[in-house]
């Protein structure tokens, strides 16, 4: 699912770049920043709960129909603390993501992949197989008057098997997690 998820964020964006003119209106430096705070989605051995700084910068590219409804590609980086099992470890990520929005009624709807950097790859009794996970996440976000903006996202987080043999574990972790941000 996730690599066929990059293919086609990867393809959208290189058509943005090699075909300029599909993205008239484009909105500069898109900007939001914000907090979130996650707990485990799914019943495992291990208990988990994220707090995160999260930035978000919008891609000089923008489709916007007539009717006020928009696609935006941006770049995600967050930095926070995952805890669960007893531990409390670095979570960091970067990654990019699709943002579906119609202007007039401040909802947004996001769809992105990431790359995770754990310090740990131990958390308590669970093995997440490497401090290196992929993520992919989808979620949504009412932005108030003002920048000011809620957020619910549904996130996903495992090694993948991408760079480890099959007998390395792949647990994952799915998260819900609620955010408050501000767009600049």
């Amino acid at each position: 699912m996730v690599p066929k998820l990059a293919i086609i964020i990867l393809l959208i964006a290189l058509a943005g770049i090699m075909v300029p003119e599909l993205c008239p209106g484009a909105e500069p430096e898109r900007k939001v920043a914000g907090i979130r705070l996650g707990i485990s989605a799914t019943p495992k051995c291990v208990y988990f709960h994220k707090y995160e700084a999260y930035a978000e910068h919008g891609l000089p590219w923008e489709w916007r129909s007539k009717s006020g409804w928009g696609l935006t590609p941006q770049l995600d980086v967050t930095a926070g603390a995952l805890t669960g099992g007893g531990e409390t470890g670095f979570i960091g990520s970067v990654g990019s993501s699709l943002i579906l929005d119609y202007a007039e009624f401040g909802l947004e709807l996001d769809l992105g992949i990431n790359a995770n950097l754990t310090d740990k790859r131990h958390f308590g009794g669970q093995d997440f197989g490497s401090i290196l996970l992929f993520g992919a996440h989808t979620g949504i976000t009412y932005r108030f008057y003002r920048g000011i903006g809620i957020q619910y996202r549904l996130q996903h987080l495992s090694n993948g098997h991408i760079f480890y043999h099959n007998g390395t574990p792949n647990p994952g972790l799915d998260e819900h997690l609620i955010g408050l941000s501000y767009r600049f």
